[in-house]
């Protein structure tokens, strides 16, 4: 699915990543492809799933009616848990880089948020479908 670009860095994202604002549905999932790709066979799904966790709290309060702005602090308290995940495994460094740009974007509004949030369920998927472990 992913074209044969799994054999490349994943960080090559990290740039239009940065701004979810500009990126379509349909490039948000060729990238989430190529990540889950590319890590399918370093990273377990476990890894993936408690960072989706964290962002799916975030939805919860959003969909309780919490204003966007009192969730933005939570979403911005992502990136350590990402910078604690690869300080604990390497293999997880380069999805952590690439991620925290794009939280880095989820913060700014709450659109930016709905798109992180489906991009992170797309990794997963495509994790899924190359063959990633448990």
């Amino acid at each position: 699915m992913n074209g044969g670009r799994q054999n490349e860095g994943i960080g090559r994202f990290k740039g239009e990543l940065s701004d979810l604002k500009k990126l379509s549905m349909e490039r948000l999932v060729e990238i989430a492809d190529a990540v889950g790709a590319a890590i399918s066979r370093k990273v377990k799904t476990n890894q993936i799933r408690r960072f989706l966790d964290g962002t799916r709290k975030v939805e919860a309060e959003l969909k309780n009616n919490l204003p966007f702005e009192k969730v933005k602090d939570q979403i911005i308290l992502l990136r350590p848990k990402l910078a604690y995940a690869a300080g604990r495994h390497e293999d997880v460094k380069e999805l952590a880089e690439i991620l925290d740009a794009a939280v880095k974007s989820a913060a700014q509004t709450q659109e930016n948020f709905t798109k992180f949030l489906r991009f992170m369920e797309s990794i997963i998927a495509y994790h899924r479908f190359h063959g990633g472990r448990d």
